[in-house]
């Protein structure tokens, strides 16, 4: 009896101690998902921050410096390589689109969209749709429209800020037929 009882209490403390330890590791890996869900919150919130402190203070020499400064070969080899796709995306972006809406005007689905944006990020060389919104818009402020036009395949600069949904007279550039 006592050999039974030695064995079943080393039984349950084994169990004990096997329990706990995954509890911990739950835990651990609770606590990771946490720090990664507050670090892009806090990022997320940079780059707001970052955008409005650019805008405000900014403004007025923004305006001054994108008239005398023009865009560099690499930025507009970088327009050259995005996709008619990427270049919508990106101007929805900069002017704070979500998935959803970015979807609806490409008649694709909040996950392919997301396949854009993650295309747009590498090529800018950024981590958030934030970051890219902010480089993309800076380089947008500085191209001559008609190189823009000839980069994106005959989308205009500023064809993000006057798109009226349904009534696109630049539909055929990034949608193809029967979409």
């Amino acid at each position: 009896m006592v050999y039974r009882k030695h064995y079943i209490s080393d039984i349950e403390d084994k169990l004990l101690s096997t329990h706990l330890s995954t509890i911990k590791d739950q835990n651990d890996n609770m606590s990771v998902q946490t720090l990664k869900f507050d670090l892009a919150r806090i990022e997320a919130k940079l780059d707001i921050i970052t955008n409005l402190l650019l805008s405000n203070s900014t403004a007025n020499q923004s305006s001054v410096l994108s008239q005398d400064v023009k865009v560099s070969a690499a930025e507009l080899s970088l327009l050259r390589t995005m996709t008619a796709k990427q270049h919508v995306t990106s101007q929805l972006l900069i002017e704070g689109w979500s998935n959803k809406d970015i979807g609806q005007v490409l008649n694709i689905g909040e996950n392919t969209v997301k396949l854009h944006v993650r295309a747009v990020c590498k090529k800018v060389g950024t981590k958030t749709r934030g970051q890219a919104a902010l480089v993309l818009n800076d380089i947008m402020e500085r191209v001559d429209p008609t190189d823009y036009q000839k980069a994106s395949g005959g989308l205009p600069v500023d064809w993000g800020k006057t798109l009226e949904v349904g009534n696109d007279p630049h539909a055929a550039i990034y949608r193809r037929e029967g979409e």
